[in-house]
């Protein structure tokens, strides 16, 4: 009976533990994606437009950093929304490895 109670202790514990760490990943993001400045523009009084093709040169790269944060911001939310439920999962085992633990105890005496 000792031997199952060490066991089920040890299970609470190692639960309890990954619990801690999928609460601890659920709260970092990856950061959002952000553009340099360009250097060519440092004087307020002379105004600097590149066109390509009939567009301004920074519009490809600027609908991209729009698409790829967005990208980001679903990760992001995916990754915090998996972590939490697997730290549920771990909290709940842990739970049962105590309660297993007790009811082995109680059975002892």
């Amino acid at each position: 009976m000792r031997t199952l109670v060490i066991i089920w202790f040890i299970f609470a514990l190692l639960f309890s533990v990954l619990a801690i760490i999928h609460l601890n990943a659920s709260t970092k993001k990856v950061a959002l994606f952000k553009i340099s400045e360009r250097l060519y523009n440092k004087r307020p009084d002379v105004e600097i437009k590149i066109d390509f093709a009939g567009s301004d040169i920074d519009e490809p790269l600027e609908n991209f950093v729009k698409d790829f944060n967005s990208y980001i911001n679903d990760y992001n939310k995916t990754s915090r929304d998996q972590n939490r439920i697997a730290a549920l999962g771990y909290f709940l085992a842990a739970l049962t490895a105590i309660v297993s633990m007790i009811l082995t105890l109680r059975s002892k005496t």
